[in-house]
């Protein structure tokens, strides 16, 4: 096995280069980490609603697109539908991250999303990024 250093795990945060996802990792600087950046983007945004999503939208500062995950227990009772949802989340936003402006997105899941099998999760989740998308670059 070969170790890794300290410096090899950083996530580049304190960097401005793009945010490469290595290892299959979601580093720091491709995530929303504050309360500010959620509150911002709550209060402020645009929204993008699927039948079980609802994505909020909010220009970026930085000019990266960035994602925040706001999977409720009241709406997805069970921890590991909810891990799901957010797992669906993060890896469409990594493929589709490249066609994406610069804007911070929010995930929030409505009722109902816990019991939509694997691939109706990921095609609301993707066409919610294509809509978001569109909204953007219209704006």
């Amino acid at each position: 096995m070969n170790p890794v250093t300290p410096e090899a795990r950083t996530s580049g945060a304190d960097s401005f280069e793009p945010a490469v996802f290595r290892d299959g990792r979601f580093p720091r600087s491709a995530r929303l980490l504050s309360g500010r950046d959620y509150q911002r983007v709550m209060r402020g945004g645009d929204r993008v609603h699927t039948a079980n999503l609802m994505l909020a939208l909010s220009p970026n500062p930085g000019g990266e697109p960035r994602l925040g995950l706001a999977v409720s227990r009241k709406r997805v009772r069970l921890a590991h539908e909810r891990n799901r949802v957010k797992r669906v989340a993060r890896e469409q936003f990594r493929l589709g991250r490249a066609e994406l402006p610069g804007m911070d997105v929010v995930v929030l899941a409505k009722p109902g999303v816990a019991e939509l099998p694997m691939a109706e999760l990921h095609r609301q989740m993707r066409q919610a990024l294509k809509k978001a998308s569109r909204k953007c670059v219209a704006s």
